[in-house]
């Protein structure tokens, strides 16, 4: 797998994990889920391929 190919399934698993976010209605899972998502865009922030994650 390319740096292209994995970072774009990890902006792929921002998007599943923000669907899980909004549909769960256990809060403590919705908070986890808000976690993981603000850890992995932390991490999409740091690559050049990470530009314009905010605009999707």
């Amino acid at each position: 797998m390319t740096d292209s190919e994995s970072w774009k399934e990890r902006r792929n698993q921002v998007a599943r994990y923000r669907a899980m976010e909004q549909e769960t209605t256990d809060p403590l899972a919705a908070r986890l889920l808000h976690d993981i998502v603000l850890d992995l865009e932390v991490e999409l922030e740091g690559s050049p391929q990470g530009v314009g994650l905010n605009a999707a």
